[in-house]
């Protein structure tokens, strides 16, 4: 990533959007909560810690209504100190919302958890 500005990550995303008319997919991939320094039980079937599971919740009701400005202003969001202690992981959601054409909100395709990280997974049209 050439940045982890949010809102530089939108417009590299809209600058990409023109390929998804040639048929090229845009992924942006990660976990939607990634603080494995605050993991406590190292089983794939571990129960989300709180702030997992807060952020999880949050990051879901802005995706579900399709507020990226919410999104990018995650530093704020419930859990988010420990959902994200970096901002990496969360980086490429913003490019691959940069690239829909804004119409419709993302949908929800994946949920659950995985060693008590959110592994949220999206469609954007």
């Amino acid at each position: 990533m050439p940045t982890l500005d949010p809102e530089r990550l939108i417009s590299i995303g809209a600058k990409l959007r023109p390929l998804r008319d040639e048929g090229v997919l845009i992924i942006g991939s990660g976990f939607l909560t990634h603080g494995l320094p605050f993991l406590r039980d190292f089983r794939f079937d571990a129960p989300p810690p709180g702030w997992s599971a807060e952020f999880d919740h949050w990051a879901g009701v802005a995706l579900d209504s399709g507020n990226i400005d919410a999104l990018a202003e995650f530093r704020s969001a419930p859990g988010a100190r420990y959902a994200h202690p970096t901002t990496e992981h969360f980086a490429p959601l913003f490019v691959t919302l940069g690239a829909t054409d804004g119409t419709s909100p993302p949908v929800t395709t994946i949920t659950g958890y995985w060693l008590g990280l959110a592994k949220r997974s999206v469609q954007v049209d």
